[in-house]
């Protein structure tokens, strides 16, 4: 199964043509299955996939998870998870029909915590759910994939999971004096999110290019223990952002297993 995770740029400064490109590009990869961000869901180029689950985030744009062999569907919080419900087009849930496929979901994680956002949008800010038993890495603020990891936990727990997007954090951010970025993933892996890249790369890897800016890795995918055991190849492909200027994010490949280990379909 190969697995391409990737924001495709289509959030601030839309421009039609170049998403244009983006959706090409990804529409002429051999991918099993698309985590992507930011992206605007262009009708003329959804017919390669067998399941596209969409929510919106801002907007036109918003998180999807495409699957080319169908077999899915969009799963909606309930009361029981109101972050989920509150941050909404944050996160993008795909349920396998076939409870032996892993679940896979689509997560962009704003640069700006939950509740700076809500002092901009104040009617937003009112009535924010509780953060009781929620890990956060810092005791001001909380970020939204903080939220949807944790009330995401029990939906996952004990079934195979493929959890990727563009969270806006990389280790690169943290400094002497500032952990925070080092304690997000460590929270994530105590829930049990493990990161599919550190045993194919030591460091982290850049998937964020803009001129002037440090080479940051921004775009992580993480998976329950089984199905990360199973990733074969883990790597960042270029070609989008040098060759065809689709998006200032570079894609994640990962492969996993062979194809007796998962099958999608």
């Amino acid at each position: 199964m190969k697995l391409i995770c990737w924001n495709m740029a289509a959030a601030y400064g839309y421009d039609r043509e170049r998403h244009e490109r983006a959706w090409r590009w990804l529409n002429e990869q051999d991918a099993d299955v698309a985590l992507v961000q930011e992206v605007v869901p262009h009708e003329e180029h959804l017919s390669n996939w067998g399941s596209v689950i969409f929510k919106g985030k801002y907007k036109k744009h918003g998180c999807a998870v495409l699957v080319r062999e169908g077999g899915y569907r969009a799963w909606t919080p309930s009361a029981d998870q109101p972050w989920l419900q509150r941050i909404g087009g944050a996160v993008a849930v795909a349920e396998p029909v076939d409870s032996t496929l892993p679940w896979l979901v689509s997560v962009h994680s704003d640069a700006m915590g939950i509740y700076e956002i809500g002092r901009k949008y104040h009617p937003w800010y009112d009535a924010m759910p509780s953060t009781d038993g929620i890990p956060r890495c810092s005791e001001t603020e909380i970020w939204e994939v903080e939220a949807a990891a944790h009330e995401l936990r029990p939906i996952l727990s004990g079934s195979p999971f493929l959890c990727g997007g563009d969270l806006n954090s990389a280790l690169l951010f943290d400094s002497p004096r500032s952990q925070e970025n080092a304690r997000l993933f460590s929270n994530l892996a105590d829930q049990g999110y493990v990161d599919t890249r550190p045993r194919h790369w030591t460091d982290e890897v850049q998937t964020f290019f803009r001129e002037g800016r440090r080479p940051f890795q921004l775009d992580h995918v993480f998976a329950d223990a089984k199905t990360e055991s199973l990733v074969t190849s883990w790597r960042v492909l270029r070609e989008p952002v040098e060759s065809h200027d689709a998006s200032d994010h570079a894609p994640i490949e990962i492969v996993i297993g062979h194809e007796r280990d998962i099958q999608i379909g």
